[in-house]
């Protein structure tokens, strides 16, 4: 049975939250969450598009997708943060996006979410992010996490 938004803003309200508080969440609740991604509350917002990310449900991989494109920066940088959970073109798709954002806290988040298993075009963007991105924090991080790299 789906959750209506007031259950699942009490569910997702949790201080600390860990995996406990995305539990029982499912396809029937993405509805519900697709709209909580447009909350006021950008904490919550965030949340939602966590918990879209662990329902293996395409309307669901849908909303995360979307929630990359957002102006909200808390909602893009979610959807970098989570990428790693859809499946791999999806999650591949998602961090192209944004890795390329404007904002300096979404370009970072992306970069600290790919991983070997993302396109070696992907792993090659972080790598020259390391040299020609204009915020050194960024050149930072991108080169460590390139390092971190296997060779293809």
């Amino acid at each position: 049975m789906a959750k209506s938004q007031a259950e699942l803003r009490a569910q997702l309200s949790d201080i600390e939250p860990d995996e406990h508080t995305y539990a029982g969440i499912g396809p029937e609740d993405v509805e519900a969450l697709t709209a909580l991604m447009h909350d006021e509350e950008g904490w919550l917002a965030a949340r939602a598009v966590h918990a879209l990310s662990r329902v293996d449900d395409g309307s669901a991989r849908r909303a995360v997708r979307s929630a990359a494109e957002s102006p909200r920066l808390e909602v893009a940088a979610a959807a970098a943060s989570c990428a790693a959970r859809l499946p791999g073109r999806e999650a591949d798709e998602v961090l192209a996006r944004l890795l390329d954002d404007r904002r300096p806290a979404v370009r970072k988040v992306a970069v600290r979410s790919v991983t070997d298993r993302n396109a070696s075009s992907l792993r090659r963007r972080v790598a020259d992010l390391a040299s020609s991105d204009d915020d050194p924090r960024i050149r930072d991080v991108a080169g460590r996490r390139s390092s971190s790299f296997t060779a293809d």
